[in-house]
């Protein structure tokens, strides 16, 4: 059976804060929507659509339905019109972006070191972006062309982090032992929960977010922390210290 490490990607192999979300991100993506409103209105819109798409726990709803249908109600406009207008932007608008991220090979260094260990990787970005601006970071620190087993979108997912569910779907939908699988990522709350299903769990602290009780996420204990470069030593460690599981 596989052993897997499962890669959060931004904050984690992409160098990059919170604000890139909250700020450039959208800042980027209002002059798209001026037809139809605001700035403001975009980013209220945008953000308390995602929040619903975050806390949707149907599991027959996928995440970009779920989205959409909330952001068409909001805005009022037919999700049918706005859907495009979102791909014209992560096709022309969204790249432009790559310019506020810094350069960085460590990430490619890291993961091909794990696969030259022998592991399967699993790209465990939030659900959050469609498939093509997911690919689109990945670029930008050097992942894209390796041999990934899953990249979770916004066109695949029925949850999000950092409900359990989240990865209690990739489990089912490649078949994995959970046990045999080690979650790397930076945020306390949303990546280190996955101890939750048995995984093994390696805290990245470059750009660590940890809310802390008052997420009411509640706080996790991975089982290893450091840099990201040091992630193949501590995944080899990992390893060692559970042969049992992985052997």
């Amino acid at each position: 059976m596989s052993k897997v490490l499962m890669f959060d990607l931004d904050g984690t192999l992409l160098p990059v804060q919170p604000e890139f979300f909250i700020h450039d991100y959208p800042e980027a993506a209002a002059p798209y929507f001026a037809e139809f409103m605001e700035a403001g209105a975009f980013k209220e819109a945008l953000f308390k659509s995602t929040w619903d798409m975050v806390n949707n726990l149907d599991p027959h709803a996928l995440n970009i339905d779920v989205f959409g249908q909330c952001f068409e109600r909001r805005v009022g406009v037919k999700w049918e019109r706005l859907w495009p207008i979102f791909e014209r932007f992560y096709d022309e608008g969204f790249p432009k972006l790559r310019e506020l991220v810094p350069e960085s090979q460590l990430a490619r260094k890291v993961v091909q070191a794990c696969l030259d260990q022998g592991w399967e990787l699993v790209l465990a970005t939030n659900a959050l972006f469609p498939e093509k601006a997911v690919r689109e970071r990945m670029r930008w620190c050097g992942v894209d062309d390796l041999p990934w087993k899953f990249i979770s979108t916004l066109e695949d997912m029925h949850f999000c982090k950092p409900h359990i569910q989240y990865y209690q779907e990739m489990v089912d939908i490649l078949g994995l032992d959970p046990r045999r699988c080690i979650m790397i990522g930076n945020d306390v709350q949303e990546d280190m929960v996955a101890s939750r299903l048995g995984m093994k769990t390696i805290l990245v602290e470059d750009f660590c977010i940890d809310r802390g009780d008052s997420s009411g996420s509640g706080s996790f204990q991975p089982d290893m922390r450091g840099r990201l470069e040091e992630v193949p030593e501590l995944v080899s460690e990992i390893y060692e210290a559970n042969k049992h599981l992985f052997g």
